[in-house]
């Protein structure tokens, strides 16, 4: 229940205004802006009613310390006078007032302004946080966007390097080294670029998110096919275990199978040869898990805990041969975060570590 300051020195007016609001907020009856000052210390209201024609301290002395204080300054204030006159509201709107309310009042009329302005207030708030989300967010990508580019000025400037030692050497035997160092790093480079590419389309509002109820476990035979054939070729055994039941989610494929391609991708470089990925979906509680483990090099405790945050050139573990780029995993993470799921990475022992990814489940009556 929102809380109300009543703050006026006639009881009388005090006694209506409470009577008035009493049932749908939680009020508090004040004589003085001095006892004001002294609640606020314990509890901090939604709105404050100040009365402007006050002895001691008066109502635009008030808001004046109110203002002033910046835990105090953001609640709203409503004037309560019985003088109308026109440079008191000027002055009272100058000094941050939401509105002036006459007295006497009527009890309809005192109660839709408050419900009003408490609307109003609690929009600004909620815009506000979003601005500074979005903020954080623009702050953010415009640093990845800078540390990408630079990986892939470099990447490119490898391969430039490798081409132009082609041309100078014609031996067989340095043309294939130069030739494998000039696909490792266009293959990097593509990589990035991919990255690049769907986290300029990652919006924290989410407006252009689409998802459609579909059978988690269907969805993930469909974006499994790829992996199956690199997980043999390495000589790692892929294994699926399946609820047997269907586990519906709101899924945008595109971006479902980007979150897909992207783990199982890192999962198979780091699956040591002759390990194991086991696949496994389960339903808890209306919420969709998702498993994928792997062995082979295991992921270090002090990467864990900022695996998905940042962007990074970073070892994964300490037996690591090559530095890995972890900008696809806060990719993942932003594109769960865009299906009202979450994810997280446990490592089980030196050599075993898993992902898990855990989805709202919907209910499947209106699904053939």
């Amino acid at each position: 229940m929102k809380r109300i300051f009543i703050v006026d020195d006639v009881a009388t007016n005090l006694l209506m205004a409470k009577t008035a609001l009493d049932g749908s907020y939680e009020t508090f009856a004040l004589s003085s802006a001095e006892r004001m000052f002294k609640l606020v210390e314990k509890i901090t209201p939604d709105l404050i009613l100040l009365d402007v024609d006050m002895p001691d301290m008066d109502g635009f002395e008030a808001i004046q310390v109110l203002k002033s204080n910046e835990e105090l300054k953001s609640i709203p204030v409503i004037f309560l006078t019985g003088k109308i006159d026109t440079s008191y509201e000027i002055r009272g709107f100058e000094l941050g007032a939401l509105d002036f309310i006459y007295k006497p009042f009527t009890e309809p009329v005192l109660l839709k302004r408050i419900e009003t302005h408490i609307e109003m207030d609690k929009l600004l708030k909620s815009i506000q946080i979003k601005n500074t989300e979005l903020e954080a967010q623009h702050d953010e990508k415009i640093n990845m966007l800078c540390l990408i580019s630079h990986d892939l000025k470099n990447y490119v400037g490898v391969t430039a390097t490798a081409c132009d030692m082609l041309i100078k050497k014609c031996r067989d035997l340095i043309e294939e080294k130069y030739m494998k160092m000039a696909n490792k790093s266009i293959d990097k480079a593509i990589s990035l670029i991919d990255d690049l590419i769907i986290m300029s389309k990652i919006d924290i509002k989410d407006i252009f998110f689409t998802s459609t109820k579909i059978n988690l476990n269907s969805e993930l035979d469909s974006a499994l096919e790829n992996f199956i054939m690199l997980a043999k070729e390495k000589g790692v055994v892929l294994d699926c275990n399946y609820d047997p039941e269907p586990i519906y989610c709101m899924i945008n494929i595109y971006k479902f199978q980007r979150i897909i391609n992207n783990l199982c991708s890192n999962v198979i470089k780091f699956a040591s040869v002759g390990g194991s990925i086991e696949i496994k979906t389960t339903k808890i509680d209306n919420v969709a898990h998702l498993h994928i483990k792997y062995s082979g090099v295991g992921i270090n405790e002090d990467i864990l805990s900022r695996l998905f945050q940042h962007y990074q050139d970073s070892r994964l573990s300490d037996n690591e041969t090559e530095a890995s780029t972890v900008v696809g995993l806060y990719i993942v993470k932003q594109l769960i975060r865009q299906h009202n799921g979450t994810i997280e990475v446990q490592t089980i022992d030196s050599k075993t570590s898993e992902f898990i990814i855990k989805l709202p489940v919907h209910d499947d009556e209106d699904i053939a």
